[in-house]
């Protein structure tokens, strides 16, 4: 969002609204609160072993055990509220909670100890105790209180069934973790009218990523929305060339790519499964990119975070920023990194600023 020039601390739903809107969970009408959603590894002593559980956790195993939570749960019992449940992409989930008649709030609490909330904004934790917690109201609203009633209810039913799937049991003979609980987190609100991206700059936005995340800010500010590989598969080879290929000759004015190769190795701790990925992608995307751009072509490259590997998680470090143009001079910075931008020339600090550079400077 930001990085389109949309300030999140404006802006921003809710990491759960904007996973909703991507799928087209949050029906028209409706009051509703949407979540995103960890299948996470607990064991008897009731500890959390793992937030993310992933490893070997394939897309049938997801679609098995959201399959048998979605067959198998109702909170009628509690209150007038359907819900609906998608997994993907290894470990993450997208929860939506919706009714007709209740009024819901997504200002609640994590049940995830591994995010704070903040407003709408979640934040990571490096150090926590690794005993999920309940959800509790974050105002005194009665759409709050039920809310939450109905995100812990959910949580301690749909964990039930995942202690006794047959997928965790056969993992667990297989000595892999289990995906045996759920951790529900980032609750959002309903989204203010955002400018539209061909009213701000006057240039159409092509968006190539993966995320329903991504897919609802492209929704949001007009752009036009093109689905990318799976995590696991950006750091492939015909992926990258074919992706490159595919920017370059798309007809919006403006392309943007998430290429999340790298991110995942920083989660894991791994830093030379992170300098293989970066390497690759330098490889296949980057160095065609060069030879295929036009002379008057503009191209950014930058990321969206930081994901240290001692850190295991996001942090607030600055990242590296180049723009490309032959408009700008250069200045004496050969490489991209953290260490050589720290010193460069470019004279941007924040990521809502870049596209309004490029317009008064470079257009």
């Amino acid at each position: 969002m930001a990085l389109l020039s949309y300030d999140p601390l404006e802006y921003y739903p809710g990491r759960g609204t904007l996973e909703g809107l991507g799928t087209g969970f949050i029906p028209e009408g409706y009051s509703y609160a949407a979540f995103r959603v960890n299948f996470a590894s607990y064991n008897a002593e009731e500890n959390i072993l793992d937030r993310r559980t992933k490893r070997g956790l394939s897309d049938e195993e997801l679609s098995a055990l959201s399959k048998s939570i979605s067959d198998n749960i109702s909170l009628k019992d509690l209150y007038d509220v359907d819900f609906k449940l998608l997994a993907f992409a290894h470990h993450r989930g997208i929860l939506c909670l919706y009714s007709n008649t209740v009024e819901l709030s997504g200002n609640v609490t994590n049940t995830d100890p591994g995010f704070r909330k903040n407003g709408f904004f979640g934040y990571p934790v490096n150090h926590y105790n690794p005993v999920p917690e309940d959800s509790k109201p974050m105002d005194d609203t009665n759409a709050a209180k039920i809310t939450a009633e109905l995100v812990n209810a959910f949580m301690h039913r749909a964990n039930e069934i995942l202690r006794n799937h047959e997928v965790n049991k056969k993992r667990i003979q297989e000595g892999k973790l289990p995906a045996n609980y759920l951790l529900i987190r980032d609750g959002g609100g309903i989204p203010k009218k955002f400018p539209q991206f061909k009213d701000k700059f006057g240039l159409s936005l092509g968006v190539y990523a993966q995320l329903p995340a991504e897919h609802a800010i492209t929704d949001l500010i007009g752009g036009t929305f093109h689905v990318s590989k799976g995590l696991d598969l950006q750091i492939d080879k015909d992926f990258l060339e074919g992706a490159e290929k595919k920017l370059v000759e798309d007809s919006s004015d403006v392309v943007f790519i998430h290429l999340k190769g790298p991110d995942e190795p920083g989660h894991d701790g791994l830093p030379l499964k992170k300098v293989e990925a970066i390497e690759i992608i330098d490889k296949y995307f980057i160095s065609n990119l060069i030879k295929d751009i036009n002379e008057d072509d503009i191209v950014i490259v930058t990321s969206d975070h930081s994901t240290p590997c001692e850190l295991g998680i996001h942090s607030t470090d600055d990242v590296p920023l180049m723009i490309y143009s032959k408009k700008l001079g250069s200045d004496s910075k050969e490489k991209f990194c953290e260490k050589e931008a720290a010193t460069g020339t470019l004279d941007i600090k924040k990521a809502i600023d870049i596209l309004p550079y490029i317009k008064e400077k470079l257009l």
